[in-house]
């Protein structure tokens, strides 16, 4: 990653061009991948998952230039976001298109592993551990994807973001997903921006550079800072403009980031 950015009042954003509805939930499925049948998971045929294919299959190795960090209520308007966002040619990673996922993968995972059909009840302790490898799961690969990334964009919300009673200035989220997102931008390694790791790859080649939401439980975390913040006017009038390519578009932002 290269750099963090928040989206403080993203709730107030509109995309520059139109988007279509069809266009949203056409994105939705392409983004949201079916999990095979459990079996096709398991290691030499035991009862042992093997996790690294499951991570795999949900989170396949891509270059991403943008992550979007929302709130799973915001999830349509951030897909619309996203499409704004690939129209300028760059490839984004929206957290929520995944966690569909993790949360269908546990309840297979359950059904099979720690239903009793005798008693028509769960496993309490069995359900604490396939939780927590669901979610380790999760948590390992989105990190991945983080460290991948050029740009953090994290599109802050009153769904995300809250502001502690009688501490105006102390912000909170309560989202254990999007905390653990903002808490490892802070200490995740920085790259060189993508013009300068393509220049080096070039100038190395001798060319010349061309063109499930946890609804029962509410815990509220301290928001850690990012980088950068940017309003959606800003982040909308940077959409209207014509770009080159995805390094015109990272120079833009830089540039509206740092006068």
């Amino acid at each position: 990653m290269f750099l963090s950015i928040e989206v403080t009042d993203f709730h107030n954003f509109s995309s520059p061009e139109y988007i279509y509805d069809f266009e949203v939930e056409r994105y939705r499925s392409q983004e949201e991948k079916a999990l095979n049948d459990l079996s096709d998971y398991l290691l030499d045929s035991s009862s042992t998952l093997d996790g690294d294919e499951i991570q795999k299959h949900l989170f396949p190795n891509k270059e991403v230039d943008i992550f979007l960090s929302h709130s799973h209520a915001d999830a349509d308007s951030v897909i619309r976001l996203a499409i704004a966002l690939e129209r300028k040619g760059l490839n984004v990673f929206i957290d929520s298109c995944v966690w569909g996922n993790a949360f269908d993968l546990l309840k297979d995972i359950d059904n099979k592993y720690c239903y009793d059909s005798s008693t028509s009840t769960y496993s309490y302790e069995k359900r604490n551990r396939s939780t927590s490898h669901a979610y380790m799961m999760l948590n390992t690969a989105l990190h991945k994807m983080i460290d991948n990334c050029e740009v953090f964009l994290f599109l802050g919300t009153p769904n995300s973001v809250s502001v502690r009673q009688g501490i105006e200035s102390q912000e909170s989220v309560n989202s254990p997903w999007i905390l653990s997102e903002l808490a490892l931008v802070q200490h995740i390694r920085r790259k060189t921006s993508y013009k300068q790791r393509l220049k080096s790859l070039t100038e190395n080649l001798g060319m010349e550079a061309h063109q499930p939401v946890m609804d029962s439980l509410d815990v509220a975390y301290t928001k850690p800072d990012l980088d950068h913040k940017i309003t959606s006017t800003a982040l909308s009038n940077l959409l209207k403009l014509n770009y080159l390519n995805k390094v015109d578009v990272f120079e833009r932002l830089y540039r509206h980031l740092n006068p």
